[in-house]
């Protein structure tokens, strides 16, 4: 170990009211004993992020990564314990996704909790499969067209505009976390319904912890052993299951601020028929890439009913 602590930058673009970071943060530093020490900022200013050394983020519509992108398909995962889980083994198992994700030394994956519909007053709550017809919702490419069969009209906002678009009314409804939902106190009033899809999430995001290559490379060797011992790899990796559970541990305190309504199996089941040749043609879409994309998504959806019990 060096015997000067090692100080770096720990920035959060997104807030989501979870302790994750918190807690990482913390293993490093108690692993390290104390050779390695952070200091914390937040926020989408490009300055901050530029100058930190790690970074939380939430590449949901990122093009340049398309299998991850995959995980944002309709109706996958019960919670986020399960997601988290699929996507580090997924990260383990498919060289392509670690390929697509080497841009950044890639140190923590998982997936934020459950995701569900929110509409606004004007709107009124979702109650049938065809209740978002026409309706200006916020979307992300993945499932603009699962959210066009239903015939809704799937727009794409800065995440830090929806709660303003929806308050002047722009959009009628929005996909978006639960926790985000919560931050954005869009019960106080822009969205007060919210509609999920049963069992299964209507989506889900990853989320990605990184270090710049700059800041991982000038670690020793011995730190780097311990950061990579935490993850990202492998679904009993400690950042999986840790951040998995973190998400899901604020999750009913987010949904009791919302009238809820939950879809019927039977509903969730006509849902996926009428969604099916969607996700059909954004698998299509990534194997014309060049990427695994079926055998991705099939690793997927098994790997997800195994640790979804």
């Amino acid at each position: 170990m060096t015997a000067e602590p090692i100080e770096l930058i720990f920035h959060n673009i997104h807030e989501h009211g979870v302790g994750i970071i918190d807690r990482w943060v913390a293993e490093v530093e108690r692993r390290t004993g104390g050779g390695v020490r952070f200091t914390k900022t937040g926020g989408e200013d490009p300055v901050l992020i530029r100058a930190a050394d790690v970074v939380r983020d939430v590449p949901a519509a990122a093009v340049q990564y398309p299998l991850l992108g995959l995980v944002q398909l309709p109706l996958l995962f019960p919670n986020a314990t399960a997601g988290s889980r699929v996507l580090a083994q997924l990260y383990e198992e498919f060289a392509e996704l670690r390929e697509e994700l080497s841009d950044h030394k890639i140190v923590g994956l998982s997936i934020g909790a459950a995701m569900a519909i929110f509409t606004t007053r004007a709107w009124g709550p979702i109650k049938t499969v065809v209740g978002l017809a026409g309706a200006r919702i916020r979307s992300l490419p993945v499932i603009d067209g699962a959210l066009r069969a239903l015939g809704a009209e799937p727009l794409h906002v800065p995440y830090l505009d929806i709660a303003g678009q929806l308050k002047d009314g722009r959009l009628d409804a929005t996909v978006l976390g639960i926790l985000p939902a919560r931050q954005f106190r869009l019960a106080d009033g822009a969205a007060p319904y919210c509609l999920m899809t049963g069992r299964n999430s209507i989506t889900m995001h990853p989320m990605r912890t990184y270090m710049k290559r700059e800041s991982w490379n000038r670690l020793p060797q011995d730190y780097r052993d311990i950061i990579g011992g935490l993850g990202p790899a492998g679904a009993e990796c400690w950042f999986a299951r840790e951040s998995g559970r973190d998400a899901d541990a604020h999750l009913d305190e987010g949904l009791a601020e919302f009238e809820v309504t939950t879809f019927t199996p039977g509903q969730v089941e006509e849902l996926r028929g009428i969604i099916a040749p969607e996700v059909e043609k954004v698998l299509a879409a990534v194997e014309a890439q060049g990427r695994p994309a079926r055998r991705f998504y099939k690793r997927m959806v098994e790997l997800a009913s195994a640790y979804g019990v």
